[in-house]
């Protein structure tokens, strides 16, 4: 009987250390998911961020552009808007 109580008792043990361990992946779990969520938050930040300072780059290399005496450079720019507010207009007409 004494060696019944002993397996019993090594299987309690064991099963008290699942417990404990699947406790501390549960806890490691969330932190993961809340620093994956704080990081996906800061990678809409800095694609927000870029997406504004190639629009930015764009209005310099087009004001370079109309600036300089180059009329061909000009033009280049000046169909490249229309290009892109002919694709505009097309999207709101749908």
């Amino acid at each position: 009987m004494d060696e019944l109580t002993l397996i019993v008792e090594g299987i309690q043990n064991k099963v008290q250390k699942l417990a404990v361990r699947n406790n501390q992946l549960k806890d490691r779990l969330l932190k993961l998911e809340q620093e994956n969520q704080g990081l996906q938050k800061n990678l809409e930040i800095q694609q927000t961020r870029i997406r504004q300072l190639e629009e930015e780059f764009s209005l310099v290399l087009t004001a370079r552009a109309m600036g300089t005496g180059d009329s061909s450079q000009a033009k280049q720019k000046v169909n490249e808007l229309l290009r892109e507010i002919e694709k505009c207009y097309a999207l709101l007409n749908r």
